[in-house]
């Protein structure tokens, strides 16, 4: 899958429903991975296919999320993630002439979200 041929996963409206957060996901070619990628949207819209109107951009993912913990506040949740691009704000022109702000927060589940977490020192590994 080119990584213009997205698909799109999940949808969430916000509390009060002026925006979407649409989550796609796509790849480039066979040697690189899915990638994801979330859009704030005003709602019903389709997200961009330019990565440029990308809020969040990333690959090699694990259990990513979307959560809106207010109306202007989504929360991008993961255990594992290659993070290329995020931004920590939206606004548009088509909602509220700029005047309605959204803030992305990330949210990692892990101490470490580049790779697993490290044995405890003095515990026995086992052989890869």
């Amino acid at each position: 899958m080119r990584d213009d041929q997205r698909t799109e996963i999940l949808r969430v409206t916000n509390p009060d429903s002026l925006v979407d957060a649409v989550v796609t996901e796509g790849g480039v070619n066979a040697t690189t991975p899915t990638s994801y990628r979330v859009q704030i949207v005003p709602r019903g819209t389709q997200p961009r296919a330019d990565h440029k109107w990308d809020d969040f951009r990333a690959d090699h993912v694990d259990s990513l999320t979307v959560t809106w913990s207010s109306a202007r506040t989504l929360d991008i949740g993961y255990r594992n993630a290659r993070i290329f691009h995020f931004s920590n704000f939206w606004q548009s022109a088509q909602v509220r002439n700029f005047d309605y702000e959204v803030e992305l927060r990330l949210a990692p589940r892990t101490p470490s979200a580049l790779r697993a977490p490290e044995p405890p020192p003095g515990s026995a590994q086992s052989p890869r």
